[in-house]
């Protein structure tokens, strides 16, 4: 390929890619303009190395009289490698084509995880929106942030060739000085230099090693997490036996708590496209750890590219990740989520005798804590739901940030109990509502939790006076329901901080609160066995089903 239909390709290249625009008005337009700027800088890099071939021609010509006159002070090898090394420069694009076939195996790998995971943020968002007819929330800001920053790859991916073309340079003047003088130079500088090049330009090919380390071609599976975080399983809570947080509530409070859910319910997948753009960098680092270690082995250690490598493939394959974390404490049954509410895994069971209360009838008391409660409870266990599977994926990240640490870390070194406590933390909020849903059957033999009050004495009472007993009665109990799994999630954090080493924290502090946790959600339960306990039963209250 000669020199300008090299510089003629690949400027075809950028203004189909990369459109170019007037004025910048995102990061997208940023990096549209940057690569604008640069595209004619590999044309000035052929032209620079076809004077460096001149320049190479002439020494080697002079190299080679330098031989024939004294054969012992000038080596054959050096006039050699000169010629060759300067033909070299005068093809540096088929060069450049070379190294990146060693690499690339001169096909495109396809991998563009973006298009599985990140780009379905704008998806939906859109269908999120349509269903609950929202204006600008923080899922319309997250959508822009990711539409003004898709193409940020794109510039990655070419500054990486740019970089690529000039080691491919300085490998080739690093074989000339390896040949010329072995013992300061060794074989190992120029070939990694080599290798480094074709890595940089095959850019896909290394990313999709990378994935496939952790994901073993599983792209198939974002759309399985697509459905694990969207409203489908958060949004159902069998305290009123119906769907909950499924279009606006209103302006009632629980109604702001589903609003508060539905606006920001992009999150997740938000988090997946930050993950992208962290392995896009990692990838990058891990290329130019491994030359550092090759060419200096005492400094860089091995480890620290090899880490940087994994750590970014475990980045683009956090959707796998999550459902694999995920099935690992709730298992595989319950990946595959439909619109059907599953009350085996996507709630604790809440009932209430309050289903079907009139709000707004007599104006009493227990009438307006049983419709406080009826309000709430089902968006806030929604809420709390959504919530512990974003601070999941987000522990998730951040023990996968901690795989390039050193040993040095101590707990939050990769090998540390702080790490390993992150990872486990943060597939266990993933899953944290069937882990409440094991605590309560460990304890009381059944996962349904109920506040159906039944008082034994009511003599003297009229109808109405015992509804409004019953009441306040399940209103406390719903109540506590809530605080029962504000508890055990706070316990979950409190583990985790147990396994960081944080001096304030203890294990005790953490069990208590999930134990406590999930005795305050099944309270009715509970009350049940203590006046079991004293013997108690025929004077007192107990609780069931309604």
């Amino acid at each position: 390929m000669k020199k300008s239909q090299f510089s003629l390709l690949l400027g075809l290249f950028f203004s189909v890619i990369f459109p170019k625009i007037a004025f910048a008005q995102d990061f997208n337009d940023v990096g549209i303009n940057i690569i604008f700027s640069i595209e004619s800088l590999p044309g000035l890099l052929a032209a620079l190395s076809y004077l460096a071939g001149l320049v190479m021609g002439v020494s080697a010509i002079f190299k080679t009289v330098d031989h024939v006159t004294s054969p012992t002070q000038t080596p054959l090898g050096v006039p050699v490698i000169r010629f060759l090394v300067g033909g070299a420069l005068f093809s540096l694009p088929i060069i450049t084509e070379a190294i990146a076939t060693t690499i690339g195996a001169g096909s495109a790998a396809g991998f563009d995880p973006s298009v599985e995971a990140a780009s379905y943020l704008n998806a939906t968002v859109a269908g999120i929106t349509s269903i609950a007819a929202l204006g600008t929330s923080l899922n319309d800001i997250m959508s822009n942030i990711h539409a003004s920053t898709d193409l940020l790859p794109g510039l990655v991916t070419g500054i990486s060739y740019l970089l690529g073309l000039v080691i491919s340079v300085a490998a080739l003047y690093k074989t000339r000085d390896h040949v010329e003088d072995p013992n300061r130079v060794p074989l190992k500088e120029p070939v990694i230099r080599f290798l480094t090049a074709g890595a940089l330009f095959a850019l896909p090919t290394v990313f999709y090693s990378m994935y496939n380390t952790i994901a073993d071609s599983g792209l198939g599976v974002v759309g399985l997490f697509i459905s694990a975080f969207s409203a489908v399983s958060f949004i159902y809570s069998t305290e009123t036996g119906a769907i909950e947080c499924l279009l606006p509530g209103g302006t009632t409070l629980g109604g702001v708590v589903c609003n508060s859910f539905l606006n920001t319910s992009a999150f997740p997948i938000f988090l997946s496209a930050i993950a992208y753009f962290i392995g896009l960098v990692f990838g990058v680092w891990g290329i130019f750890k491994i030359r550092d270690h090759v060419i200096d082995p005492t400094r860089v250690a091995i480890s620290e590219g090899l880490s940087r490598l994994i750590a970014g493939g475990a980045f683009f394959a956090l959707p796998y990740l999550t459902v694999v974390f995920k099935a690992s404490f709730v298992g595989p049954v319950l990946l595959t989520l439909t619109g059907v509410p599953l009350v085996s895994s996507t709630n604790t069971g809440f009932r209430s005798s309050v289903t079907a209360l009139t709000c707004g009838g007599t104006n009493s008391l227990d009438e307006a804590m049983g419709c406080f409660m009826q309000d709430i409870l089902g968006p806030s266990h929604v809420v709390l739901n959504f919530f512990c599977f974003v601070a999941g994926m987000i522990f998730i990240m951040i023990g996968i940030s901690r795989l390039i640490k050193s040993a040095q870390e101590g707990p939050r070194g990769p090998g540390g109990i702080g790490t390993f406590g992150t990872f486990v933390i943060g597939g266990m909020l993933l899953s944290a509502t069937t882990l409440l849903r094991a605590f309560s059957s460990s304890m009381f033999t059944s996962p349904v939790t109920f506040t159906f009050a039944s008082m034994q004495y009511t003599t003297g009472m009229s109808i109405a006076e015992t509804q409004a007993a019953y009441n306040v009665i399940s209103a406390v109990l719903q109540f506590m329901i809530i605080i029962g799994m504000l508890s055990f999630v706070r316990g979950l954090f409190i583990m985790r901080d147990v396994a960081e080493g944080k001096g304030q924290a203890s294990t005790m502090a953490g069990v208590t609160h999930l134990i406590g946790g999930a005795l305050a959600v099944n309270l009715g339960p509970m009350l049940n066995a203590i006046q079991q306990t004293l013997g108690i039963t025929a004077f007192g209250v107990s609780f069931g089903l309604p």
